[in-house]
């Protein structure tokens, strides 16, 4: 009995080696040999086309001739930038928008919690768009 159960367990590895063998050499057959043999039809190709290329090539020229003129706009309104941040003041405007954002996220959270409204999602959309004002302002001023 035990050997009849041996043999049987010897044979289905048998079967499963000789099917893996198959399907990689399936595998790399199609993924390498097709694309050597060269058919006329034959789909597989590395790379572009030469026309494909050159129109490709064409449109990053485009794209990096642009790129100088919104470099020129971008550092003219990094200085203006600059310029509002250096103003007296401007600094601590920030700080009293950051403090009345704080202050109106942590009232409204408040008084859904002790109301037990947290799960009403358009009583907090408000608190969410304060939340993104106070990160927008946290990451994007001074």
């Amino acid at each position: 009995m035990k050997k009849e159960k041996m043999v049987l367990y010897l044979g289905y590895a048998a079967l499963a080696l000789i099917g893996l063998y198959f399907t990689v050499g399936i595998l790399k057959i199609s993924g390498e040999g097709l694309a050597k043999l060269g058919y006329p039809n034959n789909f597989i190709r590395e790379g572009f086309s030469e026309k494909t290329e050159e129109v490709f090539q064409k449109k990053i020229d485009k794209i990096l001739k642009q790129r100088e003129s919104f470099e020129k706009m971008d550092e003219g309104m990094r200085e203006q930038i600059n310029g509002i941040n250096d103003m007296d003041g401007y600094s601590e405007l920030i700080d009293l928008y950051k403090q009345s954002f704080d202050t109106g996220i942590r009232a409204k959270l408040q008084m859904l919690i002790i109301n037990q409204e947290t799960h009403d999602v358009k009583k907090i959309e408000p608190i969410l768009k304060y939340k993104q004002m106070l990160d927008l302002l946290e990451n994007y001023t001074i």
